[in-house]
């Protein structure tokens, strides 16, 4: 597994050099995600549950920044960016 550090440096270098997606509806609950149970989504959950998703989207809900999304960040993410 790669640290952390490494894993949000990748993450910020896609982002920026604008990685085109296509809009991906989350709708899914924190549990569906999280597959490993740890009682965080990763990226490479995030990305297996979401293929189309872009790393945009994982930052956008990824509020601390620290490489993980937590069920409070889901949350406010699920709040700001509800499913249509």
């Amino acid at each position: 597994m790669p640290k952390p550090s490494t894993l949000i440096a990748a993450l910020v270098i896609l982002w920026i050099t604008g990685c085109s997606s296509t809009p991906v509806v989350h709708n899914a609950s924190f549990s569906e995600i999280d597959q490993d149970d740890s009682g965080i989504i990763e990226w490479y959950e995030f990305k297996a549950f979401y293929p189309e998703a872009s790393p945009k989207s994982f930052l956008e809900a990824d509020l601390d920044k620290n490489g993980d999304i937590t069920p409070v960040e889901w949350e406010a993410y699920m709040e700001n960016y509800p499913p249509e």
